[in-house]
């Protein structure tokens, strides 16, 4: 595989990963309001939190795959 062909598919992996995360960046905030409410239903609480953390997480962990690709991308940059 050619180094243009690699770097292509490091950029093509990039939006992915910057697609996935604007949308748990969207579930994050959604949920984080909607948990802000005053409500009487516990189990609506923890539904909200547990919504807000899983996406959270994946936040975490798309941006250190972003991270890794950046690394990637600046070796190929270096050369």
């Amino acid at each position: 595989m050619s180094e243009k062909d690699k770097i292509d598919l490091l950029v093509k992996q990039a939006e992915l990963i910057y697609k996935k995360l604007f949308i748990f960046l969207a579930i994050a905030g959604g949920s984080w309001i909607y948990g802000l409410r005053d409500t009487e239903d516990a189990l609506l609480r923890v539904l909200v939190f547990v919504v807000f953390f899983l996406s959270a997480f994946g936040i975490i962990l798309n941006l250190l795959k972003f991270g890794e690709i950046q690394k990637k991308l600046k070796g190929f940059s270096d050369d």
